[in-house]
């Protein structure tokens, strides 16, 4: 990604002149998603960015040289001695809660943390530090990095459930994934980590599912290196930082480090839900990942990007008509609106920083710690083939 000749804009960006800028602070960028937060921020506008820090020095050196605008740092220390009013951690999974400690141990008073998602390489390890900074830093405004849950698309599928339209609910089934080849990356393929996409993306996938329905109360899963099949032309995957996507190479089916598949049924007193995921999509990111919820008065069906959304009534219940209604996109039918999930995940954080909002509906740390008991349930599962309480 070229960060600063993206594509897109915010023309209906303002801000407050009466308010001072948030300043925010870089603490780890070994995680690609840095580059994209860098840039919607630039798109915004309305903030003061105090530098970065990060330890691995091809990086760091490579970094300065992209984005002048942005100092960096020797040292952490230095870094968070600037008094930044967020501060934002994009490390690779192992590194995430040792970064954080540092910064809740830190004099700085910063009001915002933003953690790169799922958290941790071991879920034992979030649990054990959502508890540290609530201790420490009582009233911190947190932000685990599942950017999908701002989607126009499951704001559509939230209200729907809200609003109980859809009758009794007694199943859904949710489909998570990466396109074929992106199982490649380093970010996938963490050799601390649990295993892959269904840590790694599945995380996305769960907060889905705990964001609508709470967490289930046991799970059995199956998660399986399929046998090596031939390779095939990838759909695109990104071999570092700074490379951007590629598209060019082969990758074949039983290759990767980790898992190929996943699937799970999660037990509820009132409903069974399941999850599937596979490293091997044929599409762009998100393009397959869907949500289909029934129940016996209606259907929904949900695509987080490009965004989609079709509900089904057999009566007209709630704010919703009987029949079939269609999301309304912001942007034309089958346009990719990822930079506005970014936007409003910022948007919420920052309004929880100046203390205009509350954490409800947010990505915080009690509901990181739900999808990583949910994650570790699923490993479990599978390593003792047999049902698992969450």
């Amino acid at each position: 990604m070229d960060i600063l000749n993206t594509k897109f804009t915010f023309q209906d960006e303002t801000h407050d002149d009466q308010k001072a800028p948030i300043k925010i602070a870089f603490l780890g960028t070994r995680h690609p998603h840095v580059k994209y937060r860098f840039a919607v921020l630039d798109k915004m506008g309305g903030f003061e960015f105090c530098g970065f820090h990060e330890e691995v020095e091809e990086i760091a050196s490579e970094l300065a040289k992209r984005l002048p605008r942005l100092p960096r740092f020797n040292t952490a220390e230095e870094l968070l001695n600037t008094n930044p009013d967020v501060v934002m951690i994009h490390s690779l999974d192992p590194d995430v809660p040792r970064w954080a400690r540092f910064a809740i141990d830190h004099p700085a008073p910063f009001k915002g943390l933003f953690l790169e998602k799922p958290g941790a390489a071991d879920p034992a390890d979030f649990y054990n530090l959502a508890e540290e900074i609530e201790a420490k830093r009582p009233g911190l405004a947190v932000e685990l990095g599942y950017e999908i849950h701002y989607s126009e698309a499951l704001e559509f599928a939230r209200k729907v459930i809200r609003e109980n339209v859809l009758g009794d609910i007694t199943t859904a089934r949710f489909h998570g994934g990466c396109p074929s080849g992106a199982g490649m990356d380093l970010w996938q393929s963490i050799p601390e980590d649990l295993g892959g996409i269904m840590q790694t993306e599945g995380c996305h996938t769960l907060e889905n599912v705990i964001d609508l329905f709470g967490a289930p109360e046991r799970v059995v899963s199956s998660i399986r290196k399929l046998p090596e099949r031939p390779p095939h032309p990838v759909v695109g995957w990104i071999p570092d930082l700074f490379t951007g996507t590629v598209t060019t190479g082969e990758f074949g089916v039983g290759t990767l480090l980790y898992e190929d598949v996943c699937s799970g049924i999660m037990e509820y007193p009132d409903k069974t839900i399941v999850l599937d995921m596979t490293a091997w999509e044929p599409t762009e990111w998100c393009n397959e990942w869907a949500i289909d919820i029934y129940g016996t008065n209606g259907s929904l069906h949900v695509i987080p990007d490009f965004p989609v959304g079709t509900l089904y009534l057999r009566e007209a219940r709630g704010s919703f008509a009987a029949g079939e209604t269609k999301l309304s996109t912001e942007l034309p039918h089958g346009t990719s609106n990822v930079p506005s999930c970014y936007r409003k995940q910022f948007r919420s954080l920052f309004n929880r920083v100046r203390g205009t909002a509350s954490a409800d509906g947010c990505c915080d740390l009690q509901t990181n710690v739900k999808i990583l008991k949910v994650i570790d349930a699923f490993y479990k599962s599978a390593n003792l083939k047999q049902w698992i309480d969450v």
